[in-house]
């Protein structure tokens, strides 16, 4: 089956002063700009700075979740119109989201953002968050998606033991990820190897040590 890979987005996005596109961007950056984004994009401590406010653990999330969407091949069969990264149990997440992906598009998709508010309101979702206050709902989310091509993260602890694809960590006070290939790859999607290359644990389709 043929893939389509979601392109860069050609206008450069500030958040936290990282810059994580630019125009005219070669493809060998990409994996430069992750880096960038993974040293500078961190949690904020309680302790009182003169310096700016870091970015808050959602804001970063947010900005990875609209990442992960550009790095995702997804089948050549993508019905048309807009390409949807659903919210599940975070709200807040939504308007951060809206305004990173304002004007943007992947392949020729126009990004959407929207909250799952409902059973079965996952229908027609490309990236699927389900943060910790969907916790009661997560194995019937994974249930939902599973086998279809729709990429699913959490911060939820044990996320990829429970079918999930990409969940975040917190190491030293930065937000990270892991990935697991087989519901991934059972999902009909792959991932590009410059995002796997930054994630702290890639586990194999296969199963086993990566």
């Amino acid at each position: 089956m043929g893939t389509v890979m979601r392109g860069p987005r050609q206008q450069p996005a500030d958040a936290g002063g990282v810059s994580l596109s630019r125009p005219g961007s070669q493809p060998g950056s990409v994996l430069m700009l992750l880096a960038a984004l993974l040293l500078n994009l961190t949690v904020p401590c309680a302790e009182v700075s003169a310096q700016p406010a870091k970015p808050s653990q959602s804001e970063v999330q947010a900005v990875y979740l609209f990442d992960f969407a550009k790095f995702v091949r997804w089948p050549a069969e993508l019905p048309a119109g807009s390409l949807d990264i659903c919210i599940a149990g975070q709200p807040a997440y939504v308007d951060s989201l809206k305004k990173i992906v304002a004007g943007e598009s992947i392949d020729g998709h126009p990004l959407g953002v929207r909250l799952l508010q409902h059973p079965g309101d996952e229908a027609g979702c490309d990236v699927l968050f389900i943060g910790a206050a969907a916790k009661e709902r997560l194995d019937s989310l994974i249930a939902a998606t599973a086998s279809k091509p729709v990429l699913t993260v959490s911060d939820i602890p044990g996320f990829l033991d429970r079918g999930g694809m990409i969940q975040f960590v917190l190491i030293e006070n930065r937000v990270r990820f892991s990935v697991d290939l087989g519901p991934v790859t059972r999902g009909g999607i792959s991932l590009s190897s410059e995002l796997l290359k930054v994630a702290v644990h890639v586990k194999p389709s296969g199963g086993g040590a990566p």
